[in-house]
């Protein structure tokens, strides 16, 4: 899977917002990972870089070994991680707004997606990586 992490001006208000798309994909992952890693509530970059980092912090446990499961939840989507696989989901009703993947593809594109959002934005900066 080819994945392009990036800025962009969402509503052309001089605003920049990160942003995610699979390039190349050939396990049929919808790309709702993005959703779930954009989910500020309206509360901004920093109050999403300090969730990211809280949930990283048990991710990483998860991949040790010493927790078997961690549900990162957001303000409307949530992501149910296992060593094996992690789920996202929409948390407010069932919907087809679900998708499982690979941890090792959630891992790289979600510590990627720390990177990104550690920069200044930039409408230049993007990140380019296979997973």
């Amino acid at each position: 899977m080819l994945v392009k992490l990036f800025w962009t001006d969402r509503w052309n208000n001089g605003d920049l917002y990160p942003e995610g798309i699979i390039l190349e994909n050939s396990s049929n992952i919808k790309g709702l990972i993005f959703n779930f890693l954009n989910d500020d509530g309206g509360l901004g970059l920093s109050y999403l870089g300090n969730w990211m980092d809280e949930g990283i912090k048990e991710i990483k446990k998860v991949k040790q070994g010493s927790l078997d499961f961690y549900d990162m939840w957001g303000q409307s989507w949530g992501a149910e991680v296992r060593k094996d696989e992690v789920l996202i989901y929409w948390g407010y009703d069932d919907t087809e707004l679900e998708e499982t993947m690979n941890f090792s593809s959630f891992y790289k594109i979600l510590t990627n997606w720390m990177v990104l959002i550690s920069k200044t934005p930039r409408l230049e900066t993007e990140m380019l990586f296979e997973c």
